[in-house]
């Protein structure tokens, strides 16, 4: 990547950005992997992980992953290149360079806290974490090809990267692929029913153990459940207050 004109960039606060420096200083290996470390941790089109912000993810810049450039954003790539590239990637996001999957590395963190931590800050199944990287190949192929008059073939079905269409609607795909084994799931769920304050005391088994409430429990993870830790019920402030800095 050669560029040969002055490139400058104003940021929000008036401030302005010399990208040719910026280039410079990063180097050109970094930054042909921008893009897909911007992808992966969480752009305007593709979500982000709970609690981890630009700053964690622009640390594993120092890392080395081809794929980055090389994989996502490629035409005709394979989902298990894409697959590799994602754990490649999320592995060390999560500090778990020693595990092989994100199953295994769900499980790793689990168990070595002394007390549970929620759900939402567990890294992604296997299975959901192959939608995570359809969605941001896609956006990757979008950026590519940004200097194409026709958009590629291959990103005109959304469908095939990771979203449901239903109507005019528009939302990310989430796996039917149990998050556990069913043993586990009959074991950790709730039978609140109670309209207007299910789940909302220490006598709900998935709010004492720090747990969203789920489809396997009675109230179906629904309007009825008041559990502050299932997931319709997480509160914006808290959520970014937990970001090591915001996504901006």
């Amino acid at each position: 990547m050669q560029v040969s004109a002055k490139i400058e960039m104003e940021k929000w606060n008036g401030d302005v950005l010399d990208i040719n420096e910026t280039v410079r200083r990063l180097g050109l290996r970094n930054c042909s992997q921008f893009l897909g470390v911007h992808a992966l941790s969480g752009c305007d089109t593709v979500s982000y992980p709970f609690g981890k912000g630009n700053l964690s993810a622009l640390k594993l810049l120092e890392i080395n992953i081809p794929g980055l450039d090389q994989v996502l954003g490629q035409p005709s790539v394979t989902h298990a290149q894409l697959q590799e590239t994602a754990c490649t990637f999320f592995l060390p996001f999560y500090g778990q360079k020693s595990c092989t999957t994100m199953n295994d590395t769900r499980a790793h963190l689990y168990r070595c806290r002394k007390k549970p931590p929620p759900l939402k800050k567990l890294p992604p199944t296997d299975a959901n974490l192959q939608l995570h990287v359809l969605r941001a190949h896609l956006q990757m192929l979008l950026w590519k090809a940004a200097d194409q008059c026709d958009p590629l073939v291959e990103a005109r079905n959304i469908a095939n990267f990771g979203w449901n269409i239903e109507g005019s609607t528009i939302t990310p795909a989430v796996s039917t692929v149990p998050a556990a084994p069913q043993a586990l799931l009959d074991v950790v769920s709730c039978s609140c029913t109670a309209k207007g304050k299910a789940c909302s005391s220490t006598r709900c088994s998935c709010s004492r153990a720090g747990f969203s409430c789920t489809d396997y429990c009675k109230c179906e993870g629904g309007d009825i459940c008041c559990s502050p830790f299932t997931s319709k019920h997480m509160d914006i402030e808290d959520y970014e207050a937990e970001l090591d800095v915001d996504n901006e």
